[in-house]
């Protein structure tokens, strides 16, 4: 096969994005379309499945219009933990739910009173939280009793897709990994979990591995005749994927991403006899049954800058208002040294994950004087999302050696300063890679893979300019950090 061309699909928590690419990972077109949550005081984060389907179909139509070659296989990434119930014939009987919807609190409590944590997060990689099903099930049998006896199937939100499309029925290893509900050295379900979750098997699809390709169903053949023959690939956390696009697949190097939210992994294929122990700390979730991803996310990244922006903006409803004074606002931001406000910030505002997992969490900023200023603000607010990242490299230290760090993401292409501020908080050079479709390109390279055309192995990470940390500056950040602990600690123990 000389040069097949590839349709990558990144299903993230903000816009979908259709892709196609060449072998040489080089995007020819890239279609996104944005799309928003409805969201409420009580937590509430959802939204109507059959839109955000409409929304990928519209993506993969402007894509594919006018692309004269066939499309020999389709590789798709799609966010983590999301939870949607639906009949026997697949029609949706729920909103769709991603990771950031936060009404389990509760749950997560009775979870964490009735079993042993770290004995359940040893066998599944995941701890007690509301992004994970386990907690999220309860909350819908709690809340919503008919609702539940009626959900023939729990799925996520790309296994209904291929479900619809494909005819394909059951959840890929790479999804099932991140509900909270798989045993990661079998990757079976675990029975344990299903019974705290109030479900068996049976409401779960079987588990399916990345080699396991599918067909569309002739009617969307007709309607994408450009992959009527292309071989899907079932879908991966787009966590993982972000990884193998970044050239991070392999345990010496690590992906630090600063989009909606925040995350820093590693991704592996250990050897056989190799004993892998998850701090606990962080999570493991898997690329596929040979390859694992540990790391840790944060529920707080680029999303609290953008909030914070549209808070000064006064304006909550648009987060593209007032753009030249936010460029005005990032520029005196940046040019700020280390930890110069008087601030000190726990960034909670969607809760907290890795590496404290604190159901209660809730954003604070203290320190706040007459004085205090916009771009002081901004500035311990991205201050503050780097510490969380220190929090997780800690624990990643434990596990595994990473030699190199390579870091992307919306959130720090809009601000100079930002890598630079996690370079000195980590006190390691880190890699910016100035392409922003590192997920799609690992959607890509995923489908490249299946055909035999590459090792995701051998991905280089893209080309990017290294910031080093100045000692200095890392010693400030040490001190700044600490006090943001003892702050956590004060007020959420």
């Amino acid at each position: 096969m000389p040069n097949p061309r590839v349709l990558a699909l990144d299903i993230g928590t903000s816009s979908v994005r259709a892709s196609v690419y060449d072998r040489t990972l080089i995007a020819h077109r890239t279609i996104q379309v944005r799309y928003r949550w409805r969201v409420a005081a009580d937590g509430t984060v959802e939204a109507d499945p059959q839109r955000l389907l409409g929304h990928l179909q519209q993506a993969i139509d402007a894509a594919l219009a006018d692309e004269p070659v066939a499309i020999e296989a389709v590789g798709i990434a799609a966010f983590w933990h999301s939870l949607m119930g639906v009949n026997a014939g697949g029609r949706p009987l729920t909103p769709l739910l991603p990771w950031s919807d936060r009404r389990a609190g509760a749950q997560v409590k009775e979870l964490q009173r009735r079993l042993d944590e770290p004995s359940v997060h040893a066998r599944t990689g995941c701890r007690f939280h509301m992004s994970y099903w386990p907690a999220r099930l309860r909350w819908f049998r709690a809340h919503h009793r008919d609702v539940f006896a009626r959900v023939a199937r729990w799925v996520t939100f790309p296994e209904w897709v291929e479900q619809q499309w494909l005819g394909r029925a059951g959840v890929s290893t790479s999804q099932a990994s991140g509900t909270g509900l798989m045993q990661q050295e079998t990757c079976r379900w675990d029975p344990d979990m299903l019974a705290a979750s109030r479900i068996d098997e049976r409401r779960l699809g079987p588990i399916s591995d990345a080699d396991q390709g599918a067909r569309l169903r002739p009617r969307l053949a007709s309607r994408w005749p450009a992959l009527a023959r292309a071989r899907w690939i079932p879908a991966a956390g787009d966590g993982a994927l972000n990884n193998v696009g970044a050239g991070c697949a392999r345990r010496d190097r690590a992906a630090v991403m600063v989009g909606t939210s925040g995350a820093m992994r590693v991704l592996w294929a250990p050897k056989p006899d190799e004993r892998v122990t998850v701090p606990f700390g962080l999570w493991r979730y898997r690329l596929d049954r040979r390859r694992i991803v540990m790391g840790g996310a944060l529920s707080n990244g680029g999303n609290v800058r953008e909030w914070l922006l549209r808070m000064l903006a006064q304006r909550q409803d648009d987060p593209r208002v007032n753009r030249p004074q936010q460029v005005h606002l990032q520029r005196l931001t940046d040019a700020l040294p280390p930890d110069a406000h008087g601030l000190t910030i726990l960034p909670f505002l969607a809760g907290a994950r890795s590496p404290d997992y604190l159901a209660d969490a809730r954003g604070t900023i203290d320190g706040l004087t007459l004085d205090t200023r916009p771009e002081h603000l901004l500035r311990a607010m991205m201050e503050a999302v780097a510490y969380g990242l220190g929090g997780i490299a800690d624990e990643l230290r434990q596990a595994v050696r990473v030699g190199e760090l390579v870091a992307a993401g919306g959130g720090l292409e809009r601000s100079a300063a930002w890598t630079q501020i996690i370079a000195d908080t980590l006190g390691r050079p880190v890699r910016l890679c100035p392409d922003a479709e590192l997920t799609s390109r690992g959607a890509a390279a995923l489908a490249l893979e299946q055909l035999e055309c590459l090792r995701l192995e051998d991905v280089d990470p893209p080309r990017g300019r290294i910031l080093r940390p100045d000692p200095g500056r890392s010693r400030i950040y040490r001190r700044a950090r600490a006090r943001q602990d003892r702050l956590r600690r004060a007020l959420l123990g």
